[in-house]
Formats: structure tokens, sequence, C-alpha cells
């Protein structure tokens, strides 16, 4: 009983503060090519003010799927809902690790989203939107490539990079945290055997592929949410993420989800928290 009626709360907090048809309109730009790749469209959100305003932030979303799947589409509502509070927003597809494309490794996304990026700022000069600063921001899959991104290559952008906002994104590819080296492996595209356990270098494959380890004083503010019965992205996750943060003193938002599991859908406050930390977030970095 008390998980349905917090399903429902879920359902009427996100119709009523975005989902539903209250704020800025907005024209949609579909499709948009950034690289050569099948994968590599990015669809963009503008709200009528934005041609107004003298400069723009942008917040990009990258969807999740165990990094084999998913679709940009599946970030459209977040999209329609930034947009409809009046910033431009747009979300990616990218080019997935399955057995028909056996070279693609996570730093392929990576370079994806550089291109990407690159395709928002030629953009926003064409349509005269002086896109200044940029977010990145993911589910899951596309929240770890989102915070891998954004601090272990903020100088690559060619927009400024102003924070990073995710939920349930993959932080820490450890051993201690995911039982194996399977995952770094397979992010990586390499086989980790004994003898690089030994050598050492597993630990620097560990280390390219978990978004924690680039985390120091410099990094750029950011917010992660974690959900309390996540079967998925387990507590060490969010555990090595908010101890990496404290003792670095970098600015950080955590909104913990007591009650969820992987989609985020039985702490309707603790989406109000979040949402109200990401719109404190645009504000703050954004300037507007």
């Amino acid at each position: 009983m008390q998980t349905m009626l917090a399903y429902w709360l879920t359902f009427i907090l996100f119709f009523t503060s975005g989902f539903g048809m209250i704020g800025d309109k907005y024209d949609v730009f579909e499709n948009i090519r950034y690289g050569d790749a099948e994968r590599d469209l990015v669809t963009i959100y503008v709200p009528e003010s934005a041609y107004k305003n003298e400069q723009n932030g942008c917040i990009l979303y990258i969807h999740g799927g165990s990094w084999q799947g998913g679709e940009k589409e599946d970030m459209a509502p977040h999209c329609k809902k930034l947009a409809m509070q009046g910033y431009i927003t747009a979300t990616m597809s990218y080019s997935l690790i399955t057995d028909e494309t056996p070279d693609v490794t996570v730093f392929t996304m990576l370079d994806e989203i550089d291109m990407c990026i690159d395709a928002i700022k030629k953009f926003s000069d064409e349509k005269e939107l002086n896109i200044t600063k940029l977010a990145t921001s993911g589910y899951s899959a596309g929240g770890h490539i989102s915070m891998l991104y954004s601090y272990s290559r903020p100088q690559d952008s060619s927009i400024e990079l102003a924070f990073t906002a995710n939920r349930v994104g993959p932080s820490d590819m450890s051993k201690e945290v995911w039982g194996s080296y399977s995952l770094a492996g397979m992010l990586a595209g390499v086989k980790i055997t004994d003898e690089m356990v030994e050598s050492g270098e597993a630990k620097r494959i560990v280390d390219s592929v978990s978004p924690v380890a680039f985390v120091d004083k410099n990094t750029m503010p950011s917010i992660f949410a974690y959900a309390g019965n996540d079967p998925l992205v387990q507590k060490g996750n969010r555990i090595s993420m908010e101890n990496t943060f404290k003792d670095n003193g970098t600015p950080y938002e955590y909104i913990f989800f007591p009650l969820s599991g992987h989609g985020l859908l039985l702490d309707p406050w603790s989406e109000v928290e979040y949402y109200d930390a990401l719109y404190s977030y645009c504000e703050t970095y954004f300037g507007y």
C-alpha cells in the first residue's frame, strides 16, 4: 500500500512540476548529426525565451542502458521539463558496446560527447543563441559517462562545463565495489588477467573508467542521486562518491532516495529535492 501511494505521489509530482503542460514553449530540432557513426545524433530543445537572452546555458542529457542499449528519446521527458523552465537542453545517442561493434569502448563514447558538444556549439552559432556554459547529466550508464567525461576531460569541451548532475551513475568500477574486474574490462575493451592485477595494470585500467578516480579539489560542482534499494548500482558507488567529494572539499549535492530501486520511483520528496538542487545549480552556474 505504501509503495503504491509513493508511486502515485511521484507520478503527480512529475506531472505538475514540468512533465505536464505548464511552462515556456520550446522548439525541437531533431536528429542533428554530430559524427559519422550510425548513432551519432543529438536532438536539441530550445525554449522561446532563449532566443532573447544575451547568453544561454545548455544541459546535455545522456541516456542509460548498461552501455549496450537505450535511446536518446529516453531522456526526452527531462529535456522537455528543463526546456519549459527556460533552459536549452539536448539529448544524444552514442555508440554501444555490442557483439556487432567490438571496437567500441567507453572511450569511444567520451570522444562522441566531445563531438556532440562541438555540434551544439555550431548549432548555437547558427541560431545566434550564444551558449556559453554547458552542464552534463545522465541516468545510470549515461550518468557514468557524463561524470567520466566531466571529471576526466573538462578541458576538451568546446563549451565551458559549468556542472554535472547525474542519477544512479556508476562511479567506482573497482573489484571491491563490483565483485570482479569484468565490468571495468568491458568498458575499457580489455580482458583483465591475474598478471595485470599483480603488476598494477588492472588498477590503472579500473581508474581510467572510474569517475571517482578523477575527483580532486578542482573538480566541477556536482549533483548525484542514488537509491537505497538499487540492485544494479549498489551502495559502494554512492559511498565512494560522497567520501571522495568530502575528502577533497569539492562542492556537491547528494540526494538520497531511501525507498527506491534503480528507477528512483518511490521517493517523491527526494525527486523534488533533486530538481530543487538542479534549478539552484542552473541559477548559480548558468547565471539565470
